[in-house]
């Protein structure tokens, strides 16, 4: 006998066509409905409020917080009449417990999240099971009969208007970066909904959700996969070992509620383009709605300082400056950091990274002279909440880079200054989410407009500017003139070991020659201390992007695997410019500090 659930599952047509199309229908039959039971959730009220309590119990022990900012929107009339799909960033193995924990616990209905097979583990996978979760394989392309049950069980859920939620990065990012969205589950429920009967159809929505964690438990072992560790298989055991982060404090989760976006597929347009409209679409909103929060403010302020340590008024200077950019951009921080709140809020965040082991605490004593500076092990960690607001600043910070240009007299003519610009975002495109070209030029007369206190129209009147004006936009970029300095630094060090291989071995080298020799000339250049100042500029993605990099700009090429220098003139020039600009950086930031 079948369950509501089977017999809707084997309604899909898409699926329905495939079992009556093979030669042994029944025995496809099972094998779909095998697949069903590997995939489905299978919510328990009794599961979720025993879950519930335990959660009350232990929440507030880690947590300040979890906070949920609908953003203007009823997400629970919107779940009622809809068919509402969630789509948020992915930080930690908390997000699953965070998002559902307080939709259920605010609006009392569960979330069916889409998790990794590799979740599916005891004891966590069956109560991850029995609280909405259901499970996908990692990869399918080849089974198609999975793949439709998969796209059948989705049918399942839409028609039900269950509300969906999956991360659509498609695992945690290790960088604390927004990654690049996955299209596969945006395009099956797309062509899911389309299947659904006219008459009882709702309408799809997409909603994107930022999720900014204060602090993440698995920093320490993020850090070691950039530095090129192994991932560590999900395991009982490595759950279990989670025990240890209950003398951690991890601050406030702040969950926000992007704009719902509807969609639906349209046999005018193909899937393909539907698809990927939408999900950069999501994207960007999740970008946008990157919450400021206390530790990504203080890593942002005190990883700039390479070696140094900084004084509590140093720090809550800046960090007013930064918020006062923020509030005038609207470029979106916690509750927590405005108005008189921010010493407090700041504190207590200091608190924690202590707590944590995170922070130093230098010269105490009754002078009153209390430094305070990131433990050199633990900056590959804290640039982790750096990186998820660093997209806010990257226009700011190439202004100020501009700036240098100018004043260097590298920069002569309207055009020199729009190449300039989009050199810059080509570079930076393979690290984080960006604004369109328009909208990082409008931005760029914006922020110029506001530093120097009068309207500017144009990036032409960006070269009308007088030494004045050019200090006093130095004065209110500066906040941001080292903050990207890292990625610089290691673009260099990319540089660099390009254009020695391709003098030792002009006949082509390997991926793994270019790795070692990068890690080799990163530590020489660091050990001179002339131009590299930042640690975290050492890092797998940072290398595999750089090299990405000069490959695309056609630096270098890539034939299966082999690679080669085909522009050395141009690679020279790039390593010079790169070692210019790190150079006259540190000199302007002397100046303007």
């Amino acid at each position: 006998m079948l369950t509501k659930l089977q017999k809707i599952f084997l309604s899909y047509p898409k699926l329905k066509e495939r079992i009556d199309s093979r030669d042994n229908p029944k025995l496809e039959q099972e094998k779909a409905l095998k697949n069903l039971d590997e995939i489905k959730a299978e919510y328990s009220k009794t599961y979720i409020k025993t879950f519930e309590k335990m959660l009350d119990a232990t929440l507030p022990n880690l947590y300040d917080g979890i906070n949920f900012n609908e953003n203007g929107h009823d997400f629970k009339k919107l779940v009622k009449e809809n068919c509402v799909v969630l789509v948020p960033n992915h930080q930690s193995h908390a997000d699953y417990l965070a998002i559902n924990y307080i939709v259920y616990k605010t609006f009392g209905f569960p979330l069916y999240v889409a998790g990794g097979i590799n979740l599916n583990i005891f004891p966590i996978g069956k109560l991850f099971r029995k609280s909405g979760c259901f499970f996908i394989r990692r990869s399918f392309a080849s089974d198609i009969l999975y793949k439709l049950s998969l796209e059948a069980y989705l049918y399942c859920l839409l028609i039900q208007k269950k509300p969906i939620e999956f991360f659509f990065e498609g695992g945690r990012s290790r960088t604390g970066k927004l990654l690049p969205p996955r299209f596969g589950l945006y395009q099956m429920l797309l062509e899911a909904h389309s299947h659904i009967p006219e008459n009882e159809k709702a309408k799809l929505l997409f909603c994107p959700v930022s999720i900014n964690h204060e602090y993440v438990p698995e920093t320490k072992s993020l850090a070691r996969e950039l530095k090129g560790a192994k991932k560590v298989k999900e395991s009982s055991g490595q759950l279990l070992g989670l025990l240890k982060f209950l003398s951690y404090q991890f601050g406030n989760v702040h969950i926000t509620l992007g704009s719902p976006i509807e969609a639906k597929k349209n046999d005018d347009v193909n899937l393909k383009d539907t698809t990927y409209e939408l999900a950069f679409n999501c994207f960007r909103q999740v970008g946008k709605r990157m919450v400021v929060t206390p530790t990504a403010l203080l890593s942002l302020i005190l990883l700039d300082e390479p070696a140094g340590a900084m004084q509590w008024n140093e720090i809550l200077s800046k960090a007013k400056k930064i918020l006062e950019y923020c509030a005038l951009f609207d470029v979106p921080f916690t509750d927590s950091l405005k108005g008189e709140q921010v010493e407090d809020t700041l504190g207590r965040a200091v608190d924690i990274l202590i707590g944590n082991k995170k922070i130093n605490v230098i010269g105490k004593n009754k002078s009153g002279h209390v430094f305070y500076s990131i433990k050199e092990e633990s900056r590959q960690e804290m640039l982790y909440f750096k990186n998820t607001i660093l997209h806010h600043f990257l226009v700011p910070w190439t202004i100020n880079l501009a700036w240098i240009n100018l004043f260097s007299g590298n920069l002569n003519t309207v055009e020199d200054l729009k190449k300039f610009f989009l050199n810059q975002r080509s570079q930076m495109k393979h690290e984080f989410y960006l604004p369109t070209v328009r909208e990082f030029f409008m931005q760029a007369v914006q922020i110029v407009s506001k530093a120097i206190g009068r309207k500017v129209e144009t990036i032409e009147d960006l070269m009308n500017l007088s030494h004045k004006e050019l200090y006093a936009i130095a004065s209110f970029l500066s906040p941001f003139s080292r903050s990207l300095s890292y990625i610089n630094e290691a673009y260099y060090v990319s540089a660099l070991t390009l254009k020695e291989l391709g003098e030792t071995k002009p006949e082509g080298f390997k991926g793994d020659d270019y790795f070692n020799l990068f890690k080799e000339n990163f530590n020489s250049e660091r050990d001179l201390g002339k131009i590299i100042k930042f640690q975290e500029s050492y890092s797998q993605p940072l290398m595999k992007n750089s090299l990405k990099y000069f490959t695309q700009e056609s630096y270098a090429e890539n034939d299966k695997g082999l690679y080669k220098i085909t522009n050395k003139e141009e690679l020279e020039k790039k390593l010079s410019h790169f070692e210019s600009d790190l150079k006259e950086q540190l000199k302007f930031n002397l100046r303007a500090d």
